[in-house]
């Protein structure tokens, strides 16, 4: 079958005030990994799994970001000088766009900036916190969507008290998700957000509803609240990955 979905938006703002003092100089989604740096690994999840065009959004400070992603000729031809074959041009078949963003109130707010990007189409929303291997998220997300056509998330299974950190999946039935609660006293399951989601273009005038609420509130625009109204009215499935997370944010 083929892929519906070829379109992605990666939020990169905040401070990342939980990696302080490093994040200073350093964005989070730049942090290595071995010899790469995380966006890497969230570029390669995606276009392993079929998609085309892949937005970033940028807070401040991301040139680094930017450099990395970019050609850099005089580096080409040194190491050809060199006859060294170190890779330095990835992801030849991904289109990344990038769109600067002010400081975000929250992650809808940042994901808000993506509308005109996305269009009417479904994409893929990616957090730069979670980096997985072993498996594919956004592919099983997709894999979901092929069979089910409801809009989804990754649902991540962590063990022990850290679990009460994150967004805490409380399940209606099997992979149908009744509401998530953010860094709940009592887990009601083993499940967190796990930073990807399938979403329609809808969730864009969701976001502006909640605008309008939450400057009354003088609070952040929160995805979950956005999500499980999702659950409610439209079904939100959540997709058991077999990835092992890593966390860059905490």
């Amino acid at each position: 079958m083929k892929n519906k979905i070829q379109t992605a938006v990666i939020t990169c703002g905040g401070y990342a005030t939980r990696r302080l003092p490093i994040t200073k100089a350093i964005p989070k989604e730049m942090l290595p990994i071995g010899n790469f740096p995380a966006i890497h690994f969230i570029l390669e999840e995606l276009e392993n799994a079929g998609i085309k065009n892949v937005l970033i959004l940028l807070g401040r400070g991301r040139e680094a970001l930017m450099n990395y992603l970019d050609v850099n000729f005089e580096l080409d031809e040194h190491l050809r000088a060199k006859n060294k074959r170190t890779p330095t041009n990835f992801f030849k078949d991904l289109n990344i766009f990038y769109r600067r963003v002010p400081m975000p109130r929250g992650a809808a707010d940042c994901v808000s900036f993506a509308r005109e990007f996305v269009g009417r189409r479904k994409f893929i929303l990616a957090f730069c916190d979670d980096i997985y291997f072993d498996a594919n998220p956004t592919a099983e997300l997709i894999a979901d969507f092929n069979e089910n056509g409801k809009q989804a998330i990754t649902a991540t299974e962590i063990l022990g008290e850290k679990i009460k950190n994150y967004g805490v999946i409380k399940w209606r039935a099997e992979n149908e998700i009744e509401v998530i609660n953010e860094k709940p006293k009592k887990a009601e399951s083993q499940f967190i957000a796990g930073g990807r989601y399938l979403l329609g273009d809808k969730v864009f005038a969701r976001i502006e509803a909640y605008r309008k609420l939450c400057e009354s509130w003088n609070r952040e625009i929160c995805l979950t609240d956005i999500l499980n109204d999702i659950a409610e009215e439209e079904g939100l499935r959540g997709v058991q990955t077999a990835a092992t997370r890593i966390d860059v944010g905490s």
